[in-house]
């Protein structure tokens, strides 16, 4: 009797090729970046690459909690072409009632007409950068340094202040110990000539 060489039931898991795991343009990105689309990667299943959003509210028990670091993070991921835009909206946070929605470049997308979203193979964008110099160029370019905002230089200021501050104290300490020490230098001198004065007056 034969044994049954059925596969027995595996748990969920994730796919990535180590042609994408070892290319320059994952290579590049910052460890910010590999977390998202590890965290993106595991919300994908056999037919939804392509409606795959990465809002904040949907990535908050994965431990995301700043907008702007989720923002950087994808338009890494863009540059470098490991995601593409399948629908693209002005933004939850500027009003709008959907959010973007994305797929990866490596695998392939099923037409979904109610969502707008067109069927395709997958396009592999991220081979466009053939040397790791190309893409951290293009990682760099997708994250500008962030400006100083008036709360930081509001803290600035007070964290100089403070810094400063033993220095007027101790000058302070200095200024007003200075005439005490010269008025009780001068006490005797006042108390000397008092009495010469009453002994030059005649005795009644």
């Amino acid at each position: 009797m034969s044994k049954d060489k059925r596969p027995g039931i595996t748990e969920a898991h994730i796919r990535i090729g180590l042609a994408l795991l070892e290319s320059p343009a994952f290579i590049a990105l910052d460890w910010t970046a590999r977390a998202l689309f590890l965290d993106l990667r595991s919300r994908m299943r056999s037919s939804n690459n392509g409606n795959i959003n990465a809002a904040l509210s949907e990535l908050r028990h994965r431990g995301w909690t700043s907008s702007t670091t989720l923002a950087k993070a994808l338009r890494q991921l863009e540059a470098v072409g490991l995601l593409r835009k399948t629908r693209q909206t002005v933004g939850v946070e500027h009003g709008s009632k959907v959010c973007n929605l994305y797929r990866f470049t490596d695998v392939e997308v099923f037409e979904r007409p109610k969502l707008g979203i067109e069927g395709c193979k997958a396009t592999d964008d991220y081979k466009v950068f053939k040397t790791l110099t190309a893409a951290r160029r293009a990682v760099e370019l997708a994250s500008p340094p962030q400006k100083k905002t008036a709360l930081q230089k509001v803290q600035r200021n007070a964290a100089e202040t403070a810094s400063i501050g033993p220095f007027d104290a101790a000058d302070s300490a200095v200024t007003h110990h200075r005439p005490t020490a010269e008025s009780a230098a001068s006490k005797p001198k006042r108390t000397a000539r008092k009495a010469s004065i009453h002994a030059a007056l005649p005795a009644n």
